[in-house]
């Protein structure tokens, strides 16, 4: 764990961080996956692996805006306007980054920084303070000129949403959002290698200039549609339009497939997607180790590899949506081949590299985590000993082994209920993904859940009525209340009394019924994963 120590003049380290969409540490080689990740486990075992990191929201946009502005979600502005003043955020796909929203890109480009982000945005919808709409993939045949035209016209407008809102110099090869809806079939199609073929021309660029430099590189992998269902496809057609010729730096498709089998695993369905976008996801990161390597750049460069969120547990508080990678690589200035078992959550990614590079967010901005720079090298004790996550109507805290849950429907919400006589399912609940988690989670409908992850890691049984546990119970209330006061909108400490009664019950049995008759794709991902997080998850690491 010998880390270099700086003799001369301090040298602004670069950032190149890459993110995962939809992923969990299960596949990956260092967390003790199947998957072939040879680049990752190298950037694991050159820097520091983080083995309880936590995401603060378990969907695309609100994850994001905290690894861009670290804060959690319930600060942005649009998470305020979907429900009256008195009630609580409700968090969803809202996280957006506003044109005045203080992010590592803006403070990293005032300290003469040059900024990039590459790939997948979600991080903003509401474009009309730019004067345009919202730069979706036009309908239609891409071969056809017009249409190709207009496909080029939206992508410079998401460049400069994405500009202007993230505060990069560079906005390239922007992938608005998910690839489903009316894209024509040329287009939906995973393209990793496009996003790393502009990564590259950012770092040649950034190498002309002298200047430090922070890449964000946001992958469309390895979220469905799955992987392997893109290989082979003419990878000349993209966001940006059509091109003369394909993206060419990364191996072949063929090839993936090639080290699945090797691997022992599956090239169909849902996990084989998973596992094919994460060797993609490794290539581009041996791909650009190499480019920082050839520009003599690898060694003051912090590199950091993540995800948004997790598969299984995705649009929940559980905790295998909110379990995800997280590691950080910089030969100057961290210990090499550290594995961190204290608690980690995204809010402490920004302040971290803020620190790193020394710069600062405004006094007004407040930041929901602390840098752990000096506990990672050792000088200080670790700060962290809580993780937050937040989503739909619930609100959720991980502290030691345990995990305590809260659903708290407001007043409208509760309304809403009371006008239905059997279709829950009518009702926004704030529950976003319940057909997909509540198969998986016996509890997943209770309004106060509590779970020893040393011994349920599935969080297969809810100990909150258990006696022997009520202290534990009302000490994690404690601390989410803490937090839950420093946020802008109340959360009750109670559920509703209304969810008690028999008209309540009996939706709610009918709506269990539902979901449980009900297969959705990640199903057999949570299988894996499961399997994975109960083999490895060691009860002395948790408790």
């Amino acid at each position: 764990m010998d880390m270099k120590q700086e003799n001369t003049t301090y040298l602004a380290p670069n950032i190149v961080m890459v993110v995962a969409d939809d992923t969990t540490p299960s596949y990956h080689g260092c967390y003790g996956g199947p998957t072939p990740t040879p680049y990752i486990d190298r950037l694991a075992r050159e820097g520091i692996r983080m083995e309880r990191g936590y995401g603060c929201a378990s969907l695309c946009c609100p994850s994001r805006y905290t690894l861009f502005s670290g804060q959690y979600t319930q600060r942005s502005r649009a998470a305020h306007e979907q429900v009256p003043a008195d009630e609580p955020a409700l968090i969803s796909q809202n996280g957006m980054l506003d044109i005045d929203t203080p992010t590592l890109a803006k403070l990293l480009q005032n300290a003469g920084y040059y900024t990039g982000h590459i790939g997948k945005w979600h991080s903003r919808f509401d474009t009309t303070e730019f004067g345009f709409d919202e730069p979706r993939m036009p309908e239609g045949d891409p071969d056809n000129p017009e249409v190709d035209a207009c496909i080029r016209e939206r992508q410079a407008n998401a460049k400069e949403v994405v500009r202007t809102c993230g505060g990069f110099d560079v906005a390239d090869r922007v992938q608005w959002g998910n690839i489903m809806g009316r894209l024509d079939a040329k287009v939906a199609k995973h393209n990793p290698a496009w996003f790393t073929d502009g990564a590259l021309n950012f770092l040649d660029t950034a190498h002309e200039k002298g200047q430090p430099f922070y890449l964000h590189l946001a992958n469309s992998v390895p979220h469905t549609p799955d992987c392997q269902l893109s290989f082979g496809a003419d990878h000349r057609y993209t966001w940006g339009g059509k091109l003369e010729e394909a993206p060419h730096s990364h191996p072949s498709d063929e090839s993936v497939l090639e080290r699945m089998r090797a691997a022992g695993l599956q090239t169909d369905g849902p996990i084989a997607g998973v596992n094919a976008g994460q060797i993609q996801i490794d290539d581009q990161i041996g791909i650009l180790l190499k480019k920082l390597e050839e520009m003599g750049e690898l060694e003051n460069t912090i590199f950091v590899y993540t995800a948004d969120h997790g598969i299984p547990g995705k649009g929940s508080c559980q905790v295998t949506g909110q379990h995800l990678p997280y590691v950080m690589s910089w030969p100057n200035g961290l210990p090499q081949g550290r594995v961190v078992h204290d608690i980690f959550t995204w809010s402490a990614s920004v302040p971290t590299l803020a620190e790193a590079c020394g710069v600062s967010f405004p006094e007004d901005h407040i930041l929901d985590g602390p840098s752990v720079l000096s506990a990672l090298r050792g000088q200080e004790q670790w700060p962290i000993d809580e993780a937050y996550h937040e989503m739909g109507w619930s609100r959720s805290l991980i502290k030691g082994r345990y995990h305590y849950i809260a659903t708290r429907y407001p007043a409208s919400v509760i309304q809403q209920f009371q006008k239905q006589e059997e279709d829950i399912s009518k009702v926004g609940t704030g529950l976003f993904f319940d057909n997909m988690n509540a198969p998986n989670y016996p509890s997943f409908f209770d309004t106060d859940q509590l779970y020893d992850l040393a011994v349920d890691p599935m969080e297969q049984k809810n100990l909150i009525h258990d006696t022997t546990r009520q202290d534990i119970v009302a000490d994690l209330k404690k601390s989410l209340r803490a937090v839950t006061d420093s946020l802008p909108r109340p959360f009750p400490d109670e559920p509703d009394h209304f969810l008690e009664t028999e008209q309540f019950q009996t939706m709610l049995v009918r709506r269990k019924e539902e979901v449980q008759a009900l297969k959705h794709y990640p199903t057999k991902a949570v299988d894996i994963a499961h399997t994975w997080f109960a083999n490895v998850q060691d009860p002395d690491v948790v408790a």
